[in-house]
């Protein structure tokens, strides 16, 4: 028996609606990060949440960026980027960053930046700052898939990351202790 709100597409298999995969995606749960990059010496950035490990060797990213927002020209252009995962005590830079508290505020004027390798701003506090050359980009309708190799890191270990589903802001419950469970970091994704 299929669930009370469920739509099944039919023979040809079309794609549901949009406001259904709105709605069904807005029940995944995702870091929130801030992607950014430098043209000249003007930096540019956005929040987003559809960012995803590709691969290890040689170690790579995507994120996806909507090529309405003036960020998307600027990585295009700059063919660099970094993803600040914003922690937990971070709220307020993504709500800047997301344009929620204004268009016309000084999104780089919250929190404290620095340059990893490529020069595109690294937020010093984030729980981590993935550093990456674009490497491919694939459009897809309303938006770009950025593909970057990741060239330098920053980690804050102990910091968790500020979580976004349901349509809010959310953060990690702690539930296990990590003691006596082995080497944690090991584990592939």
């Amino acid at each position: 028996m299929l669930p009370e709100k469920c739509t099944v597409s039919g023979p040809g298999l079309q794609p549901v609606g949009s406001q259904e995969f709105v709605q069904a995606m807005g029940q995944h749960a995702s870091s929130v990060c801030v992607i950014t990059t430098r043209v000249g010496q003007q930096r540019y950035g956005l929040t987003a949440t559809a960012v995803s490990s590709v691969c290890t060797s040689p170690p790579r990213l995507l994120v996806c960026v909507n090529k309405s927002g003036s960020t998307h020209a600027k990585i295009a252009e700059a063919g660099r980027f970094c993803v600040n995962v914003i922690s937990e005590d971070q709220e307020q830079i993504a709500k800047c960053f997301a344009g929620i508290m204004g268009n016309d505020l000084d999104r780089f004027s919250f929190g404290n930046w620095h340059d990893l390798a490529t020069g595109s701003p690294a937020l010093l506090d984030a729980a981590s700052a993935i550093d990456c050359t674009l490497v491919h980009q694939i459009d897809q309708f309303s938006h770009s898939i950025f593909i970057g190799e990741v060239v330098a890191v920053s980690l804050r270990p102990g910091k968790d990351a500020l979580l976004y589903a349901a349509r809010r802001f959310r953060y990690l419950r702690k539930t296990v202790s990590t003691e006596g469970m082995g080497d944690l970091e090991s584990l592939y994704f």
